[in-house]
């Protein structure tokens, strides 16, 4: 690995999380308590590009824990400065989603974020302005998000069934770091596109599986925004990329890519602009 971290409490008090108030339950989520002899077997930063605000660079770290278990942490900052956030996911040992913990930014105003997979639901809470108690659908499953990260959406290539194939539906249920928003019933439609094998000069030649989904957002009065993804992970699923455009446009892309790999990137939009019909 060409890079690694892990998140101290150092970091987290760059953040500037000291004037909220003080929740033994969310200090103790904080600092990241449980993960003594835990072990890193990923770790790297995506730079995401093409999307002017969305821009950012998301630094994460796989973990497995004693308990088999797996702990995902991401420490987010938009390219603009305008925000810098962290969040944590615990997994079960078959890569369930249980909780999750996040230090987020809603207009200018610090925040602590925690979500807890209970039966059905998922019960959120933020400590902060605006605070927050609601609940997300969790029926009959889901996995837990903390949007911009984009790692935590990695996990579906995991349950996803290489023997079965075709369209699987994965339902979310989410938080945002960086604004005021709940996702409920989020559902991801994901589907195997294929191998992929990129040349590249000096390395052995790299193969991705390339998955597709649509992801369906509830919005106001039924209605529902749809947004087309590609992600890119190799055999051991670990992420390497993603691209991510509105349903309605075939032009307008944001696209991540796992530093290091530039060149990977590279050939995925030459491609694409090759591919790409005439005006």
């Amino acid at each position: 690995m060409t890079h690694r971290f892990f998140i101290t409490l150092g970091v987290l008090a760059s953040l500037n999380f000291t004037t909220l108030a003080a929740d033994s339950a969310h200090d103790d989520a904080l600092t990241y308590a449980g993960l003594s002899g835990a072990k890193v077997f990923d770790s790297g930063v995506i730079a995401v590009t093409g999307g002017g605000a969305f821009d950012r660079t998301e630094t994460f770290e796989y973990l497995r824990r004693p308990d088999g278990g797996i702990t995902l942490i991401n420490l987010i900052s938009a390219t603009d400065g305008a925000y810098r956030v962290a969040a944590r996911f615990d997994l079960d040992d078959q890569w369930q989603s249980q909780r999750a913990t996040g230090l987020g930014l809603y207009d200018g105003k610090q925040v602590r974020i925690t979500m807890q997979r209970t039966g059905a639901q998922v019960d959120i809470a933020v400590a902060g302005t605006p605070a927050i108690d609601t609940k997300a659908v969790c029926e009959p499953s889901c996995f837990i998000n903390m949007s911009p990260s984009i790692t935590s959406m990695f996990v579906m290539t995991r349950h996803y069934d290489m023997k079965t194939k075709g369209v699987q539906v994965f339902q979310w249920a989410g938080q945002d770091l960086d604004r005021v928003r709940t996702l409920s019933g989020g559902k991801a439609r994901l589907q195997f596109a294929g191998d992929e094998v990129f040349d590249r000069q000096g390395s052995a030649p790299l193969t991705l599986r390339h998955f597709t989904f649509v992801e369906e957002l509830p919005g106001p009065n039924g209605a529902i925004y749809k947004l087309d993804f590609d992600l890119w992970a190799d055999a051991d699923h670990r992420p390497f990329g993603f691209r991510v455009r509105p349903s309605t446009s075939k032009t307008s892309t944001l696209i991540g890519f796992r530093l290091g790999f530039d060149d990977v990137k590279a050939a995925i939009l030459a491609r694409d602009k090759t591919a790409a019909p005439s005006p």
